[in-house]
């Protein structure tokens, strides 16, 4: 998580609904009340003058127990910095185990102590992540001004093996999605699968696409990936046809049998509620055991083929890190290594001295 250059104030993106920017708004000031005045409830009248005074450049015992300012942080993940809401969720399991039974925020010698009690019970990348939670904590808090010193900076977790992402062969893919429904879910399942692999789509983006995100006379796809950023990815005719067809004739049946309204959610489950994560996983894990692949198979496998595939056919990195999503093309770059694997793996099986 990048440093943070403006933390004054956590402000409500002027792109947000006036309704969700007024309860943004609503919970900021139970916050901030409850860190100046050591309650929950309203402030009293003229908090909008006093509040400030009260709480900028006070050290953290003067404030009351931290928990507050995790919630003020946990805020400016989601409406400042529009972090996914599964990482805020994260972060917050991460810093409240850190902050458990205490009422004062920890030392560095304190953090350090934590961090070495998760090695034997959590994975490095779990303490990886916890470390980086904690960084960004206390840098938010030192930039507020609720902490005297940034004690996190340079706080190292586990340094993780880089692992290759694991794709599946084309003739995988291909008996993975050459099944032909005979009922109402096969359909969805079958558009679901192909929509997976033709586009590259995470999980929380497949299943918060709505019915309006196909652009089909152009052949894309709107998807909102992590901080809510919008890309427009291109979908095969075949992944296309199956995803309309679904639509077409099968959602209808689906939102009827919904006790409340779906709304525009484009992939519905049986009893016509939105499709949620696990159910996807169920899916992907179905279509890999009908096809008798005896392989680990996930939709993230198939977000990792996709972009294998397009690599090894050729396309160049920029192409592909835009239609995957990615804020950076240092980690589009892991396909590349991929690829080399192959190729090594050609040379070493054809060429005289291989």
């Amino acid at each position: 998580m990048g440093r943070a250059t403006r933390p004054t104030r956590i402000r409500v993106p002027a792109s947000r609904s006036h309704e969700g920017a007024g309860t943004i708004r609503t919970l900021l000031e139970v916050v901030k009340a409850g860190r100046a005045f050591g309650t929950a409830g309203s402030p009293p009248r003229g908090v909008e003058q006093e509040r400030a005074p009260a709480t900028v450049g006070l050290p953290m015992a003067t404030l009351g127990a931290p928990h507050a300012a995790l919630a003020d942080f946990l805020v400016y993940l989601g409406v400042e910095l529009q972090v996914s809401p599964h990482t805020v969720a994260a972060y917050r399991s991460d810093l409240a185990r850190l902050l458990r039974g205490r009422t004062d925020l920890p030392d560095r010698s304190a953090i350090d102590r934590h961090l070495a009690s998760l090695l034997g019970t959590h994975a490095p990348a779990s303490i990886a992540r916890a470390a980086a939670a904690i960084r960004g904590f206390y840098r938010f808090l030192h930039a507020e001004g609720l902490a005297a010193d940034d004690v996190a900076e340079g706080l190292l977790g586990p340094k993780l093996e880089r692992k290759l992402p694991k794709a599946l062969t084309r003739s995988a893919m291909a008996r993975l999605l050459d099944h032909e429904p005979d009922d109402d879910l096969g359909v969805r399942d079958r558009a679901l699968l192909h929509l997976l692999y033709a586009t590259g789509c995470r999980v929380s983006e497949a299943i918060g696409l709505r019915t309006t995100s196909l652009v089909a006379e152009h052949g894309l796809v709107r998807a909102f990936g992590k901080g809510g950023k919008e890309r427009l990815v291109p979908i095969a005719a075949v992944a296309l046809a199956a995803v309309e067809r679904y639509r077409r004739e099968v959602r209808p049946r689906l939102r009827a049998r919904a006790a409340r309204d779906p709304g525009d959610v484009l992939f519905l489950s049986r009893t016509g509620r939105p499709l949620d994560r696990a159910r996807v996983f169920q899916v992907v894990q179905a279509a890999c055991a009908r096809a008798g692949l005896a392989v680990a198979c996930s939709p993230h496998a198939l977000r990792h083929s996709f972009a294998t595939h397009l690599v090894a056919g050729g396309a160049d990195l920029r192409s592909v890190q835009e239609m995957l999503g990615h804020a950076s093309l240092q980690t589009t770059q892991v396909y590349t290594h991929v690829d080399h694997e192959r190729l090594r793996a050609v040379h070493a099986k054809l060429h005289p001295r291989g």
